[in-house]
């Protein structure tokens, strides 16, 4: 039977990647329109006009939301000794919904939390979550989320942006 853990370390990971990406995210959120609000929990309250964070798929029941679900994990190599190189996708999905359906011009909140996930995601140093080397996107895996029926007049507005963690495990056997 294979015991697998973090290299370097001598347990694997203790929360799901979905967990630990969200909370970097909170952490690192510093952009002002909108402002940042809350890790969603069952008891927290929510404040509207605030972008709230939470591990799992958006609820629909807020206007901005930053929400990461983990997709799949693949093994990228193998090294000698027991050491294995995998990587694992997330989406972070961004939400907003407009509460003015008839301006002029949209507003620009869901395209300033794209930057902040962008510039999040570009400026991550190896191992600030601990176990987790690299974190990246590939810009052109970013996309709107629009249908066939979908008008500039729309008050929900989505993007999805797909990032990968990059990290080693050793097989302790």
């Amino acid at each position: 039977m294979s015991t697998f853990v973090v290299s370097g370390s001598t347990t694997d990971f203790t929360q799901d990647f979905e967990d630990l990406v969200i909370s970097y995210i909170f952490n690192k959120w510093s952009i002002s329109v909108p402002p940042k609000g809350t890790v969603m929990k069952p008891d927290v309250e929510v404040e509207p006009d605030k972008v709230h964070f939470k591990a799992g798929f958006p609820d629909y029941f807020i206007p901005y939301e930053c929400c990461v679900v983990q997709t799949t994990t693949r093994l990228l190599e193998s090294f000698g000794g027991g050491k294995f190189l995998f990587t694992t996708s997330l989406d972070v999905m961004l939400r907003m919904k407009r509460l003015d359906r008839d301006a002029v011009a949209t507003d620009p909140q869901l395209e300033n939390m794209e930057n902040e996930i962008g510039r999040i995601v570009e400026h991550y140093k190896p191992n600030e979550i601990p176990g987790i080397k690299d974190m990246l996107f590939d810009p052109t895996t970013v996309s709107r989320v629009y249908n066939a029926t979908d008008t500039w007049a729309k008050s929900d507005w989505r993007s999805i942006f797909r990032i990968s963690v990059f990290y080693q495990k050793d097989n302790l056997i």
